[in-house]
């Protein structure tokens, strides 16, 4: 199994079993706006967003965890 590990948007940190992630929305800051990430998870977990520096290491991190499988 693959994880993702990431800091929760309420604190702490949050491990994501990538199996678990039904979609995931990244949209890049530009100037004021941070950058955003949105994973859709299943029936089992609630969804996360995450922003600025945390949401472009997280989704790069799953983009290389994909590109194993």
């Amino acid at each position: 199994m693959k994880f993702i590990e990431f800091a929760h948007p309420e604190g702490g940190r949050f491990l994501v079993n990538i199996d678990h992630i039904t979609s995931a929305h990244y949209r890049a800051g530009d100037g004021e706006v941070k950058t955003r990430l949105g994973l859709d998870l299943d029936n089992r977990q609630n969804d996360v967003i995450i922003f600025g520096e945390e949401a472009d290491r997280t989704w790069k991190m799953l983009q290389r965890l994909l590109g194993e499988s």
